[in-house]
């Protein structure tokens, strides 16, 4: 049965496999495929993302994991899919990925292939759709001719029909929780509506865990229905017995089976999933050194404050005496207009004629934080209007009230937020073209800051997003305190936040309005507790959206590559035109020897189970990396 119209793809140049295949014959004949891949070290030196032949590494779905593995830290490759029928003399160890929306057609002598490498020791992520149907677009009668390397059988056309593809919810193994680094409030408990925290007892095996998010609550994907027992681990499930997503041997190899549309998902602003299963991918399954995200590789948090109207003043009185203003720097936003829902009304801050307003913002400016614009002015009004209104008439309210925001701080505005959240994507490039780098956003939920994709099309390649953290589906304390959330809980998920992002190294971003602190006042004293710990035993800092945005972009500029060394080594170089101070890279301890540094500069250290590597004030780096084992 050929393909629905709107799963069509260009399709691979036949001729090209043609000669693929015939060379492959011969050097099968003589060598076995096995042996092509023999002479490197045992992990791999970058992710190859396989893609259909003539397809531009430019082209968008390609374009946002290439984004992704930059934003992860992983070098990644891209090359199209006949070559991975010829032979190359002295590859290091293969690390595949086979991408869906980009990869749905696939000839017999592809599929052939992505088996022998598998078996020969090759890691593969197959995500989705990826080789669901011939070059001519039909189903197998019977399964997916990749059933066997995902380890359960999927693409059930003969048996289901269109119903092989259904919406499912989502859940979590409890296995898969610690693997896959999922933030606090990602999941929520069965007979709970509330997100699992620390406060509440930790899932026992087998319990259900359903993957949420700001104001979705449980998610539901369009998956395929799976059957049969998957031999393997497990990570997430659908419905029943469905598999989403778990990794299993096969002959000498292992494969990642992704039952999600990731690259769909990534264009429609929810890119998590993309991210958490490559860096999952790469650093656990293949053992690839990882350049961190963040500066010396140490976690931080961003505390967005969006004070957009009048009841905000007197709230901040308040907040200093529960310590709000003793940490920081914080990113502090500010709806300047006089009116809050239609003009007229006065409930805004009205910041041109309001002195109190104008004192605090200075003293915004002197702590070090960085005063932004939260939108249009009028802060409900725009939120409502601006998907409808002209793109003219919103811009008129932003420029307006960022001129008024800079009038009072006496500095350019770096960083946007949108009022009630509602960010159309001509907003992205308005702003970039205005100086700003960095916003915070409603989707891509879950993830640090990224290049966001709306309607298909990424954002300017130096913008970045900064998704809202969420509590289940809820981000702001007025909306925690609405759905009947225990203060506990949400101190507990605080606390959780603060923990996860020193221990994993990222960062995330939780906002509030001043108001709604004072709701649970308590929760909020306890968290900056908490955080002030943290910050003093060199865990965690306090960043802003600009500050990160400007040392992501300087990240992106680090010119850095893996290469196979004579020996069980690796070699990692690294260069930048200014200065790779800050730069960090992290190996998993159980795959490497301590790092030899060969030329430039560097602080390397056992932290755990990972080595760290810090550049100093250098341009140039040159390890050798010695590997001692083989990734499983």
């Amino acid at each position: 049965m050929a393909l629905p119209a709107f799963w069509r793809q260009a399709r691979l140049h036949r001729g090209l496999l043609v000669l693929a295949v015939a060379a492959c014959l011969v050097a099968a004949a003589s060598f076995g495929l096995a042996a092509w891949w023999r002479g490197g070290p045992s992990v791999p030196t970058h992710l190859t993302l396989l893609v259909p032949d003539g397809l531009s590494e430019d082209d968008v779905r390609v374009r946002a994991w290439r984004d992704a593995a930059e934003e992860t830290g992983f070098p990644l490759v891209v090359r199209p899919a006949s070559s991975l029928l010829r032979p190359l003399a002295g590859e290091a160890a293969a690390a595949l990925i086979v991408p869906d929306s980009v990869h749905r057609q696939m000839n017999d002598a592809l599929v052939d292939a992505l088996q022998a490498q598998v078996e020969a020791g090759a890691a593969l992520m197959l995500v989705h759709d990826a080789g669901i149907a011939d070059l001519d677009g039909h189903y197998h009668p019977g399964q997916s001719r990749l059933s066997a390397l995902a380890g359960v059988r999927y693409g059930l056309y003969g048996q289901l029909r269109e119903h092989m593809l259904r919406e499912q919810e989502a859940w979590m193994d409890t296995v898969a929780v610690p693997l896959l680094r999922l933030p606090p409030g990602k999941l929520m408990r069965e007979d709970l509506k509330s997100p699992l925290t620390s406060a509440q007892p930790a899932p026992v095996d087998g319990e259900e865990l359903a993957v949420s998010s700001y104001a979705y609550g449980r998610l539901r994907y369009p998956v395929f229905v799976t059957e049969g027992r998957f031999e393997g681990r497990r990570l997430m499930h659908g419905e029943g017995s469905t598999v989403l997503a778990g990794v299993h041997a096969a002959g000498r190899g292992q494969v990642l089976f992704v039952n999600l549309p990731l690259t769909y998902l990534k264009l429609r602003t929810d890119g998590f999933f993309m991210h958490s299963f490559l860096r999952y991918f790469a650093q656990e399954l293949v053992g690839l050194p990882q350049l961190a995200s963040m500066p010396d590789a140490r976690g931080a948090l961003v505390m967005n404050w969006h004070i957009d109207s009048a009841r905000a003043e007197p709230a901040m009185e308040k907040l200093g005496a529960l310590g709000a203003f003793e940490q920081g720097p914080y990113s502090m936003h500010l709806t300047a207009g006089p009116d809050v829902d239609v003009p007229g009304d006065g409930g805004g801050i009205d910041l041109a004629h309001n002195p109190a307003m104008q004192a605090w913002v200075r003293r915004f400016i002197e702590r070090g934080d960085e005063v932004g614009s939260h939108g249009g002015w009028i802060h409900n009004g725009f939120g409502r209007l601006v998907e409808t209104q002209s793109v003219q008439a919103s811009v008129e309210l932003i420029e307006r009230n960022s001129a008024v925001v800079q009038q009072a701080s006496g500095r350019t505005v770096r960083e946007y937020s949108a009022p009630t959240g509602t960010h159309p994507a001509w907003v992205t490039p308005w702003l970039r073209a205005h100086g700003i780098h960095a916003y915070y956003f409603t989707g891509d939920i879950g993830m640090p800051p990224t290049r966001s994709y709306q309607d298909g099309q990424r954002s300017p390649p130096d913008m970045w997003a900064f998704p809202v953290l969420s509590y289940g589906p809820y981000a702001a304390f007025e909306e925690a305190s609405a759905a009947g959330i225990p203060q506990d809980d949400v101190a507990a998920w605080l606390v959780d936040v603060a923990d996860y992002c020193a221990q994993q190294r990222t960062v995330r971003l939780v906002y509030f309005h001043p108001p709604g602190i004072a709701i649970f006042p308590d929760a909020f004293s306890r968290w900056l507790r908490h955080t002030r710990r943290l910050v003093d035993a060199g865990q965690l800092r306090w960043t802003t959206m600009a500050a990160h945005a400007e040392f992501a972009n300087q990240r992106l500029a680090v010119d850095w590559q893996v290469a196979a060394e004579g020996g069980a080594a690796l070699r990692l170089t690294a260069r930048h035109a200014q200065s790779l101070h800050h730069m960090s890279w992290l190996l998993p301890a159980g795959r490497y020897g301590q790092p030899a540094l060969l030329a430039g500069d560097a602080e390397i250290v056992r932290e755990g189970p990972q080595w760290r590597i810090t550049a100093r004030d250098v341009t140039q780096l040159d390890l050798r990396l010695p590997v001692l084992a083989a990734a499983p």
